[in-house]
């Protein structure tokens, strides 16, 4: 492959063509990774303001440990500029310098060059973006008025109280491990393992006939668990 690209060329296709050539693993992995440093680029300015040139890109790639920017021109370079160029030449014709000058933003990370260390800068670059971030979704926040926070548990049901206010029915706030205690202390097939039965007003009876339970327990867990079934339970009702 020769390194003048066609701007018909889109970049994918060449870098599947040089990356078909045969390379080691190292190589193919800084390929797509130049590649995705292009794209970012690309995808970052308007067409004007783009520089997707050697220099620029091989800049870039530097700082993200890739290569020395100043190798980029060498013979054994040859594939990361034809992609380069690739990418340059889809970006269409160039602006004159001043007007790129006068639509290209101002560099806020420029002083960032200063430092030598690609590494280094790279790690500063990285918090610096973060940074950004962070005081972009701070402001978002503050410009919020009101913040709704909704910690009920999963699976509550709202039931509406006297003065409209939301309430958690109290179904809603048991774990599972408090449910299943609730389910299995009025289980009557639970409770006959110990020959206790369930009577008709909801008490619960030992193997003599005595209160375990008075009246009203089955009925109150029962309605505690959300279960309207009374009769499943052999309760009947309460006696006036």
């Amino acid at each position: 492959m020769t390194n003048d690209v066609a701007v018909s060329v889109h970049p994918d296709e060449v870098l599947q063509a040089i990356l078909a050539k045969g390379h080691r693993k190292d190589k193919e992995e800084k390929l797509r990774k130049l590649h995705e440093l292009c794209s970012v680029e690309y995808s970052r300015h308007s067409q004007g303001a783009r520089d997707l040139s050697l220099g620029n890109i091989a800049r870039i790639a530097e700082s993200h440990g890739l290569f020395k920017a100043r190798v980029i021109y060498n013979t054994q370079s040859q594939d990361y500029a034809a992609l380069i160029k690739a990418w340059d030449a889809y970006n269409g014709p160039k602006k004159s310098k001043v007007i790129r000058e006068q639509l290209a933003p101002p560099d806020k990370h420029a002083f960032l060059k200063k430092i030598e260390d690609p590494a280094i800068r790279s790690l500063c670059h990285m918090a610096l973006i973060e940074r950004d971030k962070i005081k972009a979704e701070l402001n978002m926040l503050k410009s919020k008025t009101e913040v709704i926070i909704n910690m009920r548990p999963l699976g509550a049901e709202i039931a509406k109280g006297s003065k409209n206010v939301a309430v958690i029915e109290m179904a809603a706030q048991l774990t599972d491990s408090e449910r299943n205690a609730l389910e299995a202390a009025i289980d009557p097939k639970n409770l006959g393992k110990r020959d206790w039965t369930i009577g008709d007003t909801g008490e619960v009876n030992d193997e003599f006939n005595r209160f375990v339970f008075f009246p009203g327990f089955v009925t109150a867990i029962a309605k505690i668990l959300g279960k309207s079934d009374m009769k499943s339970l052999g309760v009947k009702g309460e006696k006036s």
